[in-house]
Parts: C-alpha cells; sequence; structure tokens
C-alpha cells in the first residue's frame, strides 16, 4: 500500500508539473503574440554605395513599390521574397537584400548601379550602368564620361573596353560622340574650344593603337593641336590652333 501511494503521489506531481509548465508556455506564447508583438515599422531603407538616380526619386519610386507590402503590419507577414524581386525589377538597383530585423524593423539593404557615362541629351543627363543599360531618369551631372549621339549607349561599352587598353589616351578622354551610329569621336582634356577631337574611323582599334604610338614617339599629346583626324590612317592630319599638318 505505500508502496502504492508513492507512485501515486509521484504520479500527481509529475501531473501538475507538466500542467504547469504547459500553461507557462501557453502563457509566454500569448505574451509573444499579442497585437504589439512584432508589429512593424516602416521599414529602413540603406543604400549602399552613391545612387545612380536622384535620391529623392530613389526613395519615392521605392516608397510606391513598397506601399503594397506593407498591408499585414506584422513583421513575419511581409512576403520578402516577392519584395526582393519587385525592387529587382527598378533599372537602377543591382542587388537587394530584405531582411527582418527583429522584433519589429524590415531593413531594405540596396546596391544601386554603377555608372560608367552620361548620355547628353537636350540639356539633360542619362546615367548609362556599367552593363550598358541607360536609365531613363535625367540627373545633376557633376563629373564623368559624356556621350553623345543616336544610340550611342548601345556601343559606348565596346569602345571604352578599347580604350582602356591605352591608359594614356583613357584618362584624358573627358567625352565621345558616335557620328551616324558607325563611328567615334573622342573628346579629350575639356568640352570647350581647349579640348582636342580625336576622329576615329568605322574600326577604331587599329587608329586607338596608331594614337598610342604616335603619343608615345613624339608626344602627340601633348602638343598644341587641337583636331587629330585618324580615319585614313594612311594620311593622318593634325590640326594645330592655327593650321593643318601631317
Amino acid at each position: 500500500m505505500r508502496e502504492f501511494f508513492l507512485k501515486f503521489r509521484f504520479f500527481c506531481l509529475t501531473f501538475f508539473a507538466s500542467i504547469s509548465v504547459v500553461l507557462i508556455v501557453l502563457l509566454f506564447h500569448q505574451k509573444l503574440v499579442s497585437d504589439d508583438a512584432f508589429k512593424m515599422t516602416y521599414p529602413e531603407v540603406i543604400f549602399e554605395n552613391k545612387l545612380s538616380v536622384d535620391r529623392d526619386f530613389a526613395i519615392s519610386s521605392l516608397r510606391d513599390l513598397i506601399t503594397p507590402f506593407l498591408d499585414q503590419d506584422k513583421l513575419l507577414d511581409v512576403d520578402i521574397k516577392n519584395l526582393s524581386s519587385e525592387i529587382l525589377e527598378l533599372p537602377w538597383v543591382d542587388n537587394v537584400a530584405v531582411i527582418r530585423d527583429f522584433p519589429n524593423v524590415l531593413k531594405i539593404v540596396i546596391k544601386s548601379k554603377n555608372i560608367v557615362a552620361y548620355k547628353a541629351l537636350e540639356g539633360l543627363y542619362y546615367p548609362i550602368s556599367e552593363d550598358g543599360v541607360l536609365l531613363g531618369v535625367p540627373v545633376d551631372y557633376e563629373s564623368g564620361l559624356l556621350v553623345f549621339g543616336d544610340l550611342a549607349e548601345e556601343k559606348v561599352l565596346d569602345l571604352l573596353s578599347s580604350l582602356k587598353e591605352y591608359p594614356n589616351i583613357y584618362n584624358k578622354v573627358v567625352a565621345v560622340q558616335l557620328i551616324n551610329g558607325l563611328r567615334w569621336n573622342l573628346i579629350l582634356y575639356s568640352t570647350d574650344e581647349t579640348g582636342l577631337l580625336v576622329k576615329l574611323d568605322n574600326s577604331y582599334d587599329e587608329g586607338l593603337s596608331k594614337l598610342a604610338e604616335l603619343d608615345l614617339l613624339q608626344g602627340l599629346l601633348t602638343k598644341n593641336i587641337s583636331e587629330i583626324d585618324l580615319r585614313d590612317l594612311d594620311k593622318i592630319l593634325v590640326k594645330q590652333r592655327d593650321s593643318y599638318g601631317i
């Protein structure tokens, strides 16, 4: 009988202890999922690098895109995967990470596309990204390579790739112009009357090689000249500030 009593007592203690644990867990859980828990604040947007578009425009476009995802006010209910996909559709965004920062902050970390040049069009300047995309949002131009000419943005990356093989030329180029969709002009030093105009043929690789050779042997790019015509490599024309020469 004593042994039965001890077993019964042990069972009761174990049972009530288990019930107590369950009640504590339920109460704790109820606290966690209360109305105020995980209630999301407005998302925190972090830009990793310099924006390729105007900051106000970027924030406005993000606000318009993000707002529909905020119908659910709980952090756990936000569709992070779809939100990330939507943000990546913005032409100026290179990469994005959407992070739940518990208990109530949604962080959006954005890397903007790097800009290699600016398309000059009717007095406005449009960024050209490193993947050759013309971003259709004009920006305040401060510095950087200028690109002129119809459809120039579609071909400028190939030109830049060739130019980078000749750093002494590339570092002096301030603007490039596509002529009739076929050939390029380079503008060195400045876009005003103090600049140097270099006319290249349709096949510009040979012209760039010749220009680099003439600069190495004769210091051509340091002379007081306003124009170098490389469209015919058998007869290179050099225009000084007051006359033509060969």
